[in-house]
């Protein structure tokens, strides 16, 4: 369907103007009053005023590009339409009359050509003292020849023109013959110095860039046209394009100098095409960095700087509707194209409020069996629209029947059976002399595999950042409890050497005994959190859990606000749960956390642990518990509650309310998952304007645990006979440890802060040495490294390896180099006496 439509325009100016003279106003007020604020203050302002600017100009540039680009498509649509009806009824000269008047209307186009359909130019608009030349081997004629019959649009990258020697693009559409048969190219050259001298005559920053670019990169204009002494037209920049999807403005390394730039990247319509602006963060932030100047010469500069940006996007804007004006002019020739590929088109007559809907405008829409001249209130009646749809269609329309919008374009959602589709329309209106809209011509397409794979993507996204995340947090907390190893081994070695010296009744035992109490506590503190760094299966024990809850409650109340209330009902001392300790204080935590941030500014947040015996199974919101006894966790906030909607999805993974980066969707749903894995059940009672509990049930364990203490070491240790042991540790202090302690047990130690020292000890008297204990993390070679090379000098030697991270890998590693036992530190003298005298074939192995 295709309809001639003048086109009416609202000036861009006129509406633009004002708010940037009244924004400008206003951030000229907030600078000067903020004068006495910190530096941190100026560097948010001097972001929103650069990414404001950056908005705006690109916009503006954006549209720029795409109504000249758009006039030239129309121009090549309406010639090929033209040329299809007028070959051979017209002579050669008449033809290239034709040509030159259709091409004198747009001053961005150098020459508009006919090519063939064996690529040899046989018209052009204007004589350009070049001999028509041969084009088969051009990217744009072989495009549209193997094109079919789809008629799209291609845009050549940048070239030198045979014709005017010039650079330029080449924009070109398919001429068919009968039958889909390739007749030949129609093309518009459009030089790229008319653009060139365009954004050259704005006023740019120092290291701020214009660039429009083809969406595989390819550089089509950039200004400043030189970098690095060399004009980059041509070359592909991939990355510029990728902006373009992200936020509204980004941050980024700039593909030209590889500094850091602000970069507002668009799309120029529905044209292969990208407008970037680019400007160096560092430049844009500079008073930020100038700090230290006074306010008056600071408030003064940044005055100057928003004036001048407001004095450019003004002189952008009256060059923007000085071409407008010349747009609306020439804009009126060309017929309006409203048939799109695979899409539905409708016709709304204002008049009588008739319509016109084609086959596939009611399959899209699910209205099939709808007449095609329907009146618009029965349309509306059977078309159902989301409830969440329709008041964004309802101001679409009333924005573009009373001339604030170009076109009308809106994307929504229509019910198809038990589920629903997405539907992008699009619709422009034919004017009256009055310019009062008579009718509306729409188009729409069916969106629904683009929203569903965007979706896919995003969460894709969102899960990957979040697994690099825990990745990042394993291994960082996996390095601290390696060297916090070490310095604990010192601590309970020396400690245990201590006690065994002093008396049993004394002080100074019952002092030293609270020492390795702790000390205890802590290795098991470690070990959790090694278990943690390497994301293997946690071994579940008995947990008290209400000792859990007050450490969680301790943590938490010296973060909250004097506004925020945190009260406890604790009563269930007893409570034992048979799990891991450190996921129950992770689902406490995230339950208290969400309640607090689920209360704004201020609120009650009260914690209750009891113990619940339940006679009969009954189901929660999420899960069921059995009859038997229950230790029940809530946690309740009086905030705002949640909506239905809402409430079905708390539990999803990547879920939030939050917005921008402060949440990551995960905390409920790690609750979920810990609760599920114990056994328990979670219920959630909520309404609007009344708060939220979140009721985590839990079956209790009868296993009482008892206190941590040291266990007493058995009256009788395996010892040495003298056996002499290399001992090789980085730590200085764990091979004194060491050496002290197999001195104890009867062995004669050597010890050694270095492999290469120790290696060179054993070359030189291999048959001096009985056994081998090494640390696995030596600096210079690890110690299986060591245990292989020595065992090559000396094979059969008895080897024990110390290490303070235990997984799989390193279990592979001791069993693939055959090394006799495995010590996890830090090292108890029991662990060691029986690993040197299995290891040495004294007594059988220990199992753990």
């Amino acid at each position: 369907m295709a309809v001639n439509a003048a086109r009416h325009r609202t000036g861009v100016g006129s509406g633009l103007r004002p708010r940037i003279l009244a924004i400008g106003s206003l951030l000229i007020c907030v600078l000067v009053g903020s004068a006495v604020y910190d530096a941190w203050r100026l560097h948010e302002q001097l972001q929103v005023s650069n990414q404001r600017a950056l908005a705006n100009l690109s916009r503006a540039l954006a549209n720029e590009a795409k109504r000249n680009f758009q006039s030239v498509d129309l121009l090549l649509k309406d010639s090929a339409d033209w040329y299809e009806e007028a070959d051979g009824r017209l002579d050669a000269v008449d033809i290239r009359k034709e040509l030159s008047a259709r091409a004198a209307g747009l001053p961005q186009v150098g020459v508009l050509t006919v090519v063939d359909s064996k690529g040899q130019q046989r018209y052009r608009s204007r004589d350009t003292g070049q001999p028509l030349a041969d084009v088969s081997d051009r990217p744009y004629f072989i495009s549209q020849r193997n094109a079919g019959g789809d008629g799209r649009l291609f845009i050549n990258e940048p070239i030198i023109t045979r014709t005017q020697l010039l650079p330029s693009v080449v924009m070109s559409r398919r001429i068919e013959r009968p039958g889909g048969r390739f007749g030949g190219v129609v093309t518009a050259t459009v030089t790229l110095d008319e653009f060139q001298d365009i954004y050259s005559s704005l006023e740019l920053n120092e290291g701020s860039v214009l660039a429009l670019a083809l969406n595989d990169g390819t550089l089509v204009v950039r200004q400043p046209s030189m970098v690095a002494g060399r004009n980059p037209m041509g070359e592909r920049f991939p990355e510029l394009v990728g902006y373009r999807d992200g936020p509204a403005i980004d941050r980024g390394i700039s593909p030209f100098d590889g500094r850091m730039k602000l970069i507002a990247a668009l799309p120029v319509g529905d044209l292969p095409l990208t407008f970037a602006v680019i400007r160096d963060e560092q430049m844009a932030l500079q008073p930020w960095h100038d700090e230290i100047l006074s306010a008056t010469i600071r408030t003064a500069l940044l005055v100057l700087l928003v004036i001048a940006t407001i004095h450019g996007l003004l002189k952008q804007l009256r060059t923007i509707a000085h071409s407008e004006d010349a747009l609306r002019a020439s804009e009126g020739r060309y017929a309006m194209a409203m048939e799109a590929a695979d899409g539905g088109h409708a016709e709304w007559n204002i008049g009588d409020n008739s319509t016109f809907l084609s086959h596939r405008w009611r399959t899209l829409h699910g209205v099939e069996r709808l007449d095609e001249n329907a009146q618009v209130r029965e349309v509306v009646a059977a078309v159902h629209v989301h409830p969440d749809d329709r008041a964004a269609i309802q101001d679409a329309i009333a924005t573009h029947l009373a001339g604030r919008s170009e076109a009308m374009e809106v994307e929504y959602r229509v019910r198809h059976g038990e589920q629903w589709r997405w539907v992008h329309a699009r619709a422009k209106s034919l004017l009256d002399v009055t310019g009062a809209p008579t009718r509306v011509f729409g188009a729409a397409t069916d969106v629904t595999p683009r929203k569903d794979a965007l979706a896919g993507k995003l969460e894709l996204e969102r899960r990957l950042q979040q697994a690099q995340r825990l990745e990042s947090l394993g291994t960082l907390a996996g390095g601290i409890a390696h060297d916090f190893n070490n310095i604990l081994g010192a601590i309970l070695g020396f400690g245990e050497m201590a006690q065994q010296q002093s008396l049993p009744d004394s002080a100074q035992h019952r002092q030293l005994a609270r020492v390795l109490q702790a000390g205890e506590r802590a290795r098991l503190l470690v070990r959790r959190i090694l278990d943690f760094s390497r994301s293997g299966v946690i071994d579940r024990m008995p947990v008290h859990l209400q000792p859990v809850v007050e450490e969680v409650i301790a943590m938490l109340a010296p973060t909250l606000s004097r506004d925020v209330e945190l009260r406890c009902a604790l009563q269930a001392p007893t409570a034992t749960v048979r799990g891991d300790a450190t996921q129950l204080y992770q689902v406490v935590m995230n339950l208290c956390t969400n309640a607090v941030q689920a209360l704004g500014v201020t609120g009650v947040v009260t914690v209750r642990l009891r113990t619940v015996a339940v006679p009969h199974g009954k189901s929660l919101f999420l899960g069921g518990v059995r009859p038997g006894e229950y230790a029940c966790l809530e946690v309740a906030d009086t905030g705002s509650g949640m909506e239905p909607a809402v409430l079905q999805q708390i539990f999803n993974p990547f879920y939030t309310t939050r917005k921008g980066m402060d949440g990551t969707g995960l905390g409920l749903s790690v609750v979920h998952g810990v609760v599920a894995d114990h056994g328990g059940a979670i219920d959630v009672d909520t309404a609007v304007g009344a708060g939220t509990t979140i009721s985590v049930w839990l079956p209790t364990d009868e296993v009482v645990i008892a206190e941590a203490a040291i266990s007493p070491e058995p009256e009788e240790l395996p010892t040495g006979q003298g056996q002499t042991v290399m001992v090789v540790d980085d730590e200085v202090a764990l091979v004194e440890l060491a050496e002290d302690r197999l001195a104890g047990l009867g062995y004669e130690p050597v010890g050694f802060y270095d492999a290469e020292t120790a290696l060179r000890a054993f070359e030189a008297e291999p048959d001096r040495f009985d056994l081998l204990l090494t640390d696995e993390m030596l600096p210079a070679m690890p110690g299986s490294e060591l245990s292989a090379r020595v065992r090559a000098l000396r094979p059969g030697l008895p080897v024990v390896l110390m290490t303070g991270r235990v997984n799989q890998e390193v279990e592979a590693l001791v069993k693939q180099a055959g090394i006799h036992a495995l010590l996890q530190k830090p090292l108890r003298r029991q662990d060691v006496a029986y690993a040197m005298a299995s290891a040495l074939g004294s007594i059988a192995p220990r199992s753990n």
